[in-house]
């Protein structure tokens, strides 16, 4: 009898423990309910200055709400490898963007450079957590699984950057053969002046294509610089250059039918190189030298 009497005491605890977890799951719940009524707009002005040389003007004042996962997200992100908070207090992004563009263009030379200066009110990034900051954290046994805490937050942000482009077209055989080089650079800068985080490197672009009847061969080499204009908690990312080739050839099947055969190679150097944009740049490199075919036709 006694026994019995145990046993339904045991049980009745574990009813009630149940009950107050239920409870407790249903407290940490909250509700949250944000409206954002954003406006944007955009205005372009163009003159053709003379038979070659085009002038374009751009303003834009766009306004952006935060998404759900700027607002809510809270928990562990394995794409970026985080512990991502969000903050359910943000306000909209409101940028205000001015580009300015000239556009050259001959029988055989061209040319193209593009100016830029985009303002952000209230810019949302994502701030890894300092070391001190991890370690305050591991002492209060708060538990991140093992993951960076990352908090998404918002400051004030400038960036001013440009985008180059000339190339020429070279009559060769009966093909034609195109040079181009391209370089852009963005720099970016909070209010307070601190640099803002994963910025693209600047990228010197070469690219040499050759056309003539069924075929086309590209061969471009990207040369990405360093980047050491690093944010809060960053580090620096080396240099790299990539070599691509790409030959495509075309065979007709009557009128109507085309396949076309490309034979590709990338990161022909085999560099080991590192986006610095990504998050696990230095967990995951980008692919290294790698072959392959495509086919495709039109029927």
């Amino acid at each position: 009898h006694d026994d019995h009497d145990d046993h339904d005491d045991h049980d009745d605890h574990d009813d009630h423990d149940d009950h107050d977890d239920e409870h407790e799951e249903m407290a940490e719940i909250d509700f949250f309910d944000r409206d954002f009524n954003n406006t944007s707009y955009a205005l372009s002005l163009g003159r053709q200055l003379n038979d070659f040389l085009d002038v374009k003007l751009g303003f834009a004042a766009v306004e952006r709400a935060p998404s759900d996962v700027e607002l809510f997200m809270n928990g562990p992100h394995l794409a970026t490898g985080r512990f991502e908070v969000g903050n359910v207090g943000m306000d909209s992004e409101k940028s205000k963007n001015i580009d300015l563009s000239l556009d050259y263009e001959s029988e055989s030379f061209f040319a193209g450079l593009t100016l830029f200066i985009n303002e952000v009110d209230s810019y949302i990034y994502l701030q890894d957590e300092t070391e001190e900051e991890h370690e305050e954290h591991e002492e209060h046994e708060v538990d991140h699984g093992g993951m960076i805490r990352a908090d998404y937050l918002q400051k004030d942000a400038e960036f001013e950057g440009y985008e180059l482009e000339i190339g020429t077209d070279i009559a060769l055989n009966s093909g034609v053969l195109s040079l181009m080089f391209g370089r852009d650079e963005v720099r970016g800068k909070f209010s307070d002046g601190s640099n803002i985080l994963r910025m693209v490197p600047t990228r010197n672009m070469f690219s040499m294509i050759y056309t003539a009847n069924d075929i086309k061969v590209k061969l471009s080499l990207q040369d990405v610089e360093k980047q050491n204009h690093i944010g809060l908690n960053e580090t620096s990312t080396s240099g790299h250059q990539m070599l691509d080739l790409k030959v495509t050839r075309s065979f007709q099947f009557g009128q109507n039918a085309e396949i076309s055969v490309t034979l590709y190679g990338k990161n022909l150097l085999d560099e080991v190189a590192r986006n610095h944009s990504s998050f696990v740049k230095d967990q995951v490199p980008l692919p290294g030298k790698n072959f392959g075919i495509r086919l495709s036709g039109k029927f």
